[in-house]
C-alpha cells in the first residue's frame, strides 16, 4: 500500500510540474519578464535567471509547489475514496460533517503514515525518477485508472 500511495503520489507530482513547464511555453506574462525594468529589478534582488527560479520553486522534492499540490490530489482523492465506499453501502442518508471530517481525518493519517511521515516520499522519488519509458507509461495509466475508479465509485454512490 505505501508503494502504491507513494506511485500515485509522485505521478500527480510529475504531472503538475509538467503541466507547469507547459504553461510556461504559453504564458504571455514571460514577455513582462524580458523587460529591461523587470530585469533590473530582479538583478537588483539577485535574480539572474526568473525562469530558472520559478522553476525551481515548483519542482523542489522537500518545499515544492508541485510536491504539495500532488500531497493534496493524493489526500483529497483518498478522502472522496472513502466517502465514496460510505455512499456506496448506504451508511449514511445525508452527507453530514461528522462523516465528511471523518474522511478526512482517515485519508489524512493515511497520506501521513505511508507517505509524509519523515518525508519517506524523497525516497520514493528519487527511486521512481530511474523508471524506465515502459514503466513511467505502466504506473501513469494505473494514477489515471485509480482516479478513474474513485470517481466511478463517487458517482455510484450519488445513484438512489
Amino acid at each position: 500500500m505505501e508503494n502504491y500511495l507513494n506511485i500515485l503520489h509522485f505521478c500527480f507530482y510529475k504531472a503538475h510540474y509538467k503541466s507547469h513547464l507547459f504553461a510556461n511555453k504559453i504564458n504571455p506574462f514571460r514577455i513582462l519578464a524580458e523587460t529591461s525594468f523587470i530585469k533590473n529589478r530582479l538583478e537588483k534582488k539577485g535574480i539572474t535567471n526568473i525562469e530558472k527560479e520559478i522553476n525551481k520553486a515548483f519542482g523542489d522534492k522537500k518545499f515544492g509547489l508541485s510536491t504539495t499540490v500532488a500531497g493534496g490530489i493524493l489526500w483529497g482523492a483518498m478522502a472522496i475514496l472513502f466517502f465514496s465506499i460510505l455512499m456506496v453501502f448506504n451508511v449514511f442518508v445525508y452527507a453530514t460533517t461528522p462523516y465528511i471530517f471523518a474522511c478526512a481525518v482517515l485519508s489524512g493519517g493515511i497520506c501521513y503514515f505511508f507517505v509524509f511521515r519523515n518525508d519517506k516520499y524523497i525516497k520514493y522519488f528519487d527511486k521512481y525518477e530511474k523508471w524506465t519509458k515502459a514503466e513511467k507509461r505502466k504506473n501513469t495509466w494505473l494514477t489515471l485508472a485509480s482516479l478513474f475508479a474513485i470517481f466511478l465509485l463517487f458517482y455510484l454512490g450519488l445513484k438512489p
